[in-house]
């Protein structure tokens, strides 16, 4: 009797130890990381910030287990603060704001990455202008004196032989939007032009005299920032982070539906033939498949900073960036394995 109630209570412990063990297969397991939190900002609804939104919509940033808020701040001025504040940990077009930035003596930031080596400008002007030496004597518009496009239009024109100010009057039109109307209505002569307007130019009938894009300028135009501590504490996040922008890059090359609507979307644009051509530009122009940096990406914005801060003036390229965490990714082989695809 005493055998038969002992095993009795043998299998009543076995059964509970199973019940328990099937409860705890399906509760969610105490070791299980949750996904990283991680904010990042970006200033404008441009598209050569498509990689970024193509990672969260397309699934990049959940599929290397991060939590990713996106945010529009208005300018890259805010997003600067907002990343030395700590309150956003990467900011993506802070190019010529991280370099400011750490002359005024913010040193724990660096310049880790750009998916755009290069101005997104181009000039146009009416159609009795057939060349950029008939620029002489006539009004050139920019959005505001002293931003990039100023600083691009300044020193485009000195390449060519021409002198702002002396040569071509330089004219503060406003917005971006402005300078079309501008150039159209003729009150000024030729404008610097950026997408998508340079579309909606050549629908006007007006002349591309130059694509600063293609003349070989090295420019960190949609730069990544980060504190070097958050760069240096948290490389894996860093890693992931770069892989999934890789990955987004990758499926914006190869599936142009998904990511024209991807587009379409964050920058509410509803005219399909300016958003085809806006896409083919960024994504076949101008998205390098790995987001890297180089010195030669930051020499000329130190030019451009150094119109408004002396210390800018010989100053070392490679202070200001942080070229290991991108090489590291494309040391691990990811990249190579991606595009074998």
């Amino acid at each position: 009797m005493d055998g038969n109630a002992d095993k009795a209570k043998k299998t009543a412990r076995i059964a509970r130890l199973i019940l328990w063990i099937g409860i705890l297969s399906l509760s969610p397991s105490v070791d299980a990381a949750a996904p990283t939190a991680l904010r990042i900002a970006y200033p404008a609804p441009t598209a050569s910030f498509l990689p970024l939104w193509a990672a969260r919509e397309a699934g990049f940033f959940k599929k290397h287990d991060l939590a990713v808020e996106i945010v529009q701040v208005g300018s890259s001025t805010r997003g600067m603060a907002a990343l030395i504040a700590s309150q956003v940990d990467i900011l993506a077009g802070g190019g010529t704001g991280g370099i400011v930035a750490q002359l005024q003596g913010f040193t724990d930031l660096a310049i880790f990455g750009t998916n755009v080596h290069t101005w997104v400008f181009s000039v146009y002007a009416g159609s009795d202008i057939n060349e950029v030496s008939q620029l002489r004597g006539k009004k050139l518009g920019v959005t505001r004196f002293g931003g990039t496009m100023d600083f691009a239009a300044r020193y485009f024109l000195k390449q060519r032989g021409l002198e702002a100010g002396k040569d071509v009057v330089l004219i503060q039109v406003g917005g971006a939007r402005d300078i079309l109307t501008a150039l159209a209505n003729g009150v000024i002569d030729a404008g610097m032009m950026s997408v998508p307007y340079v579309f909606f130019a050549r629908r006007l009938g007006l002349r591309e005299l130059a694509d600063l894009s293609q003349g070989g300028i090295r420019y960190a135009q949609a730069a990544l920032v980060a504190k070097r501590s958050f760069l240096k504490k948290k490389p894996d996040v860093v890693a992931r982070f770069i892989k999934a922008a890789i990955e987004a890059t990758h499926f914006v090359k190869n599936r142009p539906d998904e990511g024209m609507r991807i587009l379409g979307r964050y920058t509410r644009t509803e005219d399909v033939e300016i958003l085809k051509l806006a896409y083919d530009y960024h994504v076949h122009k101008l998205l390098s498949p790995v987001p890297d940096i180089r010195p030669e990406d930051i020499k000329l914005l130190l030019e451009e900073a150094a119109l408004s801060n002396p210390k800018a003036k010989g100053a070392n390229p490679r202070d200001f960036i942080d070229e290991m965490p991108v090489r590291e990714v494309v040391r691990s082989g990811f990249v190579d394995q991606l595009y074998r695809k």
